[in-house]
């Protein structure tokens, strides 16, 4: 059966060998980031409907962990925002129930963390991935290009209130885009902001693939130390991708 909803697994730069799971259309989220490397959001919104065919999904992934697969992480990810879908809780209590043995990992954008339904569909998780792109109002306008219900305040309230008492580890991305959020000023921001957050760790990453805009630049070495000197302080820290050599 050619497998429409789970890929790989792939070597991750975070996870090792990650099984992906999407659970919506080619871009369909309420953000559109500049940098997205699936490129421009064609749907974007904040509405919980069930996008694809979740008992496919879940035959899809019966299909694939059946033989037993050598995996580090089953991931919420791929071409769109995976918690718009309504019944990722499903899915969720599925892999928990028949395949324990698997760490699940979701990656998201975090605009739905408000969500008081969602956070019961997620909560035996191993591990989320949210992110934080913008220090301010106009950065968070800049890089992520947001759904006009979720303005900055109102996506950083959600943070503050969710993730200190999210049940499982949580690790931050942050996204850093030269000329945009990467000034001495938006780092303090950004950490007072995460200081708030009481993630585990902050993820520092930066263009390494093609996004949705022309001519981003990837931040250079000296940018990504400030970043870490200043957040080290705050939590654990790390650069993935280009330079992660850095840790």
């Amino acid at each position: 059966m050619i497998k429409k909803y789970v890929f790989g697994p792939v070597t991750s730069r975070r996870l090792g060998c990650s099984l992906g799971v999407d659970m919506v259309p080619l871009k369909t989220c309420p953000l559109d980031c500049i940098y997205c490397e699936a490129r421009a959001t064609t749907l974007l919104t904040m509405e919980r409907r069930e996008y694809v065919p979740v008992d496919v999904v879940l035959k899809e992934l019966e299909e694939t962990l059946s033989p037993a697969p050598q995996l580090d992480y089953i991931t919420f990810s791929g071409s769109g925002e995976p918690t718009l879908n309504s019944r990722i809780g499903d899915v969720v209590d599925f892999l928990k129930s028949r395949y324990p043995q698997y760490k699940v990992c979701l990656l998201t954008n975090g605009l739905l963390l408000g969500d008081a339904k969602l956070q019961q569909e997620i909560e035996k998780i191993d591990l989320l991935i949210p992110s934080l792109d913008g220090s301010n109002a106009a950065e968070y306008e800049a890089v992520n290009r947001p759904v006009a219900e979720m303005p900055f305040d109102k996506f950083i309230a959600v943070l503050k209130d969710y993730l200190p008492r999210a049940p499982m580890p949580v690790h931050l991305e942050l996204f850093i885009t030269p000329g945009i959020n990467d000034s001495d000023e938006s780092i303090g921001r950004f950490a007072e902001i995460i200081g708030e957050l009481q993630v585990d760790r902050v993820q520092l990453n930066t263009l390494d693939r093609p996004g949705a805009v022309k001519d981003l630049k990837c931040a250079d070495e000296a940018t990504v130390i400030r970043f870490m000197q200043e957040l080290k302080s705050i939590t654990a820290v790390e650069a993935v991708g280009k330079y992660s050599y850095l840790n």
